[in-house]
């Protein structure tokens, strides 16, 4: 495979103008190559010119074995979902897909930003959690579902600032090692999930509704079935609860995305509070808030 470096330039001007973090520009320059060779040599070319060339160069060299094995996972076909597929046919994909992923790398298979680092990962967690604190949707009493736990990190996390966590998630290997992770967590309860509706849980569940990086995958198998579990949050919410989506897809459309998440919020009895924000620095997540009326 030829490297694409095309767009390679414009991706370490983002970072240089504070848009993108360097590990997220380091991400996304592995996702434009496929290659961590490439990478490092195109970073320590540029290096000398950009106000963050010495983060970036950090990087490259604290976090090199983990910046293979993202690169590794890119490579692979197991990322690339079936042309055409059904929406039954993209939930299978993505069973397959984070059961391999997490054996490649339990940090990159929920965050590639990670750059496979338990420590990048961990500031990410912990942005997210002050986020959802600062922002009201967490409390002592409220019960949450997250949605798509993966490794259960952000279960974990949110359990101090909640009554309860229900982490659901497709993957049996992804449920294992979340298992390990809230194995002394008592107020975290975890299950298997089918991808695709929220069948498992009754009416008037929850107070809060957590989606990390997880609709992009449900958008990817079927818009239908995104806003099939729009739907089910709604369902399973209690009266003034909140769905706080963090990314809606990968489709770098922002436009679209409000668009979409409006006719799905009016659709299933829900008030747009919040409508593709980025307000984080370790990752370049978008934040969208569906309240319960």
């Amino acid at each position: 495979m030829t490297a694409n470096i095309a767009g390679l330039p414009a991706i370490l001007a983002a970072c240089d103008a504070g848009e993108i973090c360097p590990a997220v520009a380091l991400m996304r320059l592995l996702i434009e190559t496929e290659d961590a060779d490439v990478v490092a040599r195109f970073v320590r070319d540029e290096a000398a010119r950009l106000r963050t060339g010495s983060e970036l160069m950090r990087l490259l060299e604290t976090k090199r074995s983990g910046i293979e094995r993202v690169a590794k996972m890119l490579h692979g076909d197991m990322d690339r979902p079936p042309a055409n597929a059904t929406a039954a046919e993209g939930v299978e994909f993505c069973r397959r897909l984070f059961d391999w992923s997490v054996e490649q790398s339990e940090e990159a298979s929920v965050a590639l930003y990670s750059l496979g680092d338990p420590a990048l990962l961990q500031g990410a967690t912990d942005e997210i959690v002050s986020w959802l604190f600062a922002e009201g949707f967490l409390g002592g009493a409220r019960e949450a579902l997250d949605l798509g736990c993966g490794i259960g990190r952000l279960s974990a996390a949110l359990a101090p600032h909640l009554g309860s966590v229900t982490g659901v998630d497709i993957s049996p290997r992804m449920i294992e090692r979340a298992r390990e992770r809230c194995r002394a967590v008592p107020n975290v309860r975890l299950t298997l999930g089918s991808g695709h509706d929220l069948a498992a849980f009754s009416a008037t569940s929850f107070d809060l509704v957590l989606a990390v990086d997880v609709f992009p995958y449900l958008v990817q198998s079927a818009l239908e079935l995104a806003e099939r579990h729009v739907g089910e949050a709604a369902r399973v919410l209690r009266s003034r609860g909140d769905l706080v989506i963090l990314n809606f897809s990968y489709r770098n459309d922002r436009v679209r995305d409000q668009e979409d998440i409006v006719r799905f919020a009016a659709n299933h009895g829900f008030e747009v509070r919040g409508s593709g924000t980025v307000p984080f620095k370790t990752w370049d997540g978008s934040a969208f808030h569906l309240a319960r009326s």
